[in-house]
């Protein structure tokens, strides 16, 4: 097989049925949800985001969507033709006329037979460039088909790509992100129905229950009481930095979390990258549908939210409490350090330019150049998304002994 970043997602496909009758349910992609319009819209702006930094960077990749669906939700399009549509729209860009050997390789895949035969009729009346966009079509099962996926380490070196929407969260294991991360140039954005689970956290489930082995096998606290959703995110974001590794050099992945609140429904997007690159596109992509990076309020208007404003500053709140008490218990860190710390975290430099400027005034850190030659232009601290220059940062040690 091919190679390329990954996109892994778990849906609810349905709010009012259980799990186990979801597979039953034909007419769902005889509409689109307020929810899966968002989550379509976050996965079509991070490709326009990313994806041509990898074309330019690498040449080819593998773009595999392994639960297609017919490729339409109603009379709006589905995840495979929204990455055509994109795709389209991504090489036509100039720059990309002089690129020699430019590939795309997509792989569409879904057990439906019938989903498959309707993707196909769609693919055949759309326009795209055949020469660099290279289909491949499965009709196979998600289980049948990853292990294969993954054990073509010829092509580990091409960035991978992959798109899951599974009926049920059940269908994907923790070791197939384990197995996945291990590939280089891997991406993982998992779509989980994280409502649904939050609500049972707590329940006398017997051990083989679905429900159960999901909250055990990915947060750390398992079957619990969690103070709000938020935590419960936060412990599976905890769980998946704990348990998923990338490579010897660079063993810790890049993980966030943005909610979809829908209201009365709940769906929530974790991001797993090995590359600041990719996580800080996810950052300003969800900066950019959120107020505070968190939480997406995609509610209609008839519902109501499952959070106040107060939401809106808390998450900034948090990130300026850690990351000052980063730099004082670190003391001196570069700017590289302190910019690749912010992107961990969920937010972009301009955020962490904003703390800095905050504590240079009140004269509890000073910008050095190598020469430890003060810095008092802001503009001249290399703090943005492309530092030119290594600076370094360091805690005003009086100001430290005073706190």
């Amino acid at each position: 097989m091919f190679g390329f970043l990954f996109f892994i997602i778990f849906i609810n496909k349905n709010n009012n049925r259980p799990l186990i009758y979801i597979m039953q349910n034909e007419a769902f992609f005889e509409k689109q949800s307020v929810l899966t319009y968002q989550k379509t819209k976050i996965y079509e702006e991070y490709i326009i985001e990313y994806l041509p930094r990898l074309l330019m960077t690498y040449g080819s990749c593998l773009i595999a969507d392994l639960f297609c669906g017919p490729g339409k939700n109603g009379d709006h399009n589905g995840s495979p033709l929204i990455l055509l549509n994109r795709l389209n729209y991504i090489l036509k860009n100039p720059k990309f006329n002089s690129k020699e050997n430019l590939k795309v390789h997509v792989l569409f895949n879904d057990e439906d037979l019938g989903n498959i035969e309707n993707l196909k009729k769609e693919i055949s009346a759309f326009s795209f460039n055949r020469d660099i966009i290279k289909i491949h079509i499965r009709n196979q099962k998600y289980e049948d088909l990853l292990p294969d996926l993954v054990r073509r380490p010829e092509k580990s070196s091409i960035p991978k790509f992959f798109f899951l929407d599974p009926f049920t969260y059940s269908n994907v294991k923790m070791v197939d992100l384990q197995n996945l991360m291990l590939l280089s140039h891997s991406e993982v954005l998992l779509f989980l129905p994280v409502f649904f689970t939050y609500r049972f956290t707590s329940a006398k489930f017997k051990k083989e229950h679905k429900t159960r082995i999901f909250i055990e096998e990915f947060t750390q606290k398992g079957m619990a009481d969690y103070n709000d959703i938020h935590e419960f995110m936060t412990d599976i974001k905890s769980r998946l930095l704990t348990e998923i590794k990338i490579n010897r050099m660079n063993p810790v992945p890049y993980v966030r979390y943005v909610l979809l609140d829908g209201g009365g429904s709940k769906n929530s997007l974790f991001l797993i990258t090995g590359h600041p690159s990719g996580m800080l596109c996810m950052n300003k992509v969800a900066f950019k549908n959120t107020d505070d990076g968190k939480c997406f309020k995609v509610k209609e208007s008839s519902q109501t939210s499952l959070f106040s404003n107060h939401e809106n500053t808390r998450f900034h709140s948090l990130f300026r409490k850690k990351l000052i008490k980063y730099l004082e218990s670190e003391e001196v860190v570069t700017n590289s350090a302190a910019i690749d710390f912010t992107i961990r975290e969920g937010f972009r430099p301009m955020h962490l330019k904003e703390v800095i400027k905050e504590l240079y005034v009140l004269k509890k850190v000073r910008i050095f150049v190598e020469n430890n030659k003060t810095v008092s232009d802001s503009r001249k601290w290399g703090i943005s998304e492309s530092p030119k220059k290594e600076t370094i940062i360091k805690w005003t040690q009086d100001e430290k002994n005073k706190n």
